[in-house]
């Protein structure tokens, strides 16, 4: 108080260090349970990672659906449950195919047999 007037009073002092607190940030969690697409349960498949091994495993619980692929350090749970149903969707246009051109070849083959009999 026996300072100038308009200074400060804590001219000349050092300010405070402030302490500041380190903000933590969240990890996102990994979801490690999926829809089985099999059943449709929700949360019945759990994945398995052995990075050691270098396999990932995912299997359900209610149908015992199980699938397993190749892994390395940067994958996660739901890259090998994307390759499910990646693999589930191949397969399935690939009988789609194989039962359209079942269907084509008996659709030919009674066209034969009709030319045959007339």
């Amino acid at each position: 108080e026996d300072g100038h007037p308009g200074e400060p009073r804590d001219m000349g002092r050092r300010k405070k260090s402030s302490v500041k607190k380190a903000v933590k940030r969240q990890k996102p969690k990994i979801q490690t349970e999926f829809k089985c697409p099999f059943c449709n349960h929700e949360g019945t498949v759990e994945a398995k990672m052995d990075y050691e091994q270098e396999t990932g495993s995912l299997q359900c619980r209610v149908c015992d659906a199980s699938y397993s692929a190749t892994i390395n350090y940067l994958s996660e749970p739901v890259d090998v449950f994307s390759e499910w149903i990646d693999h589930c969707e191949a397969e399935e246009q690939e009988a789609n195919k194989n039962a359209q051109d079942a269907d084509d070849q008996d659709d030919d083959n009674q066209r034969n047999v009709r030319q045959r009999l007339e």
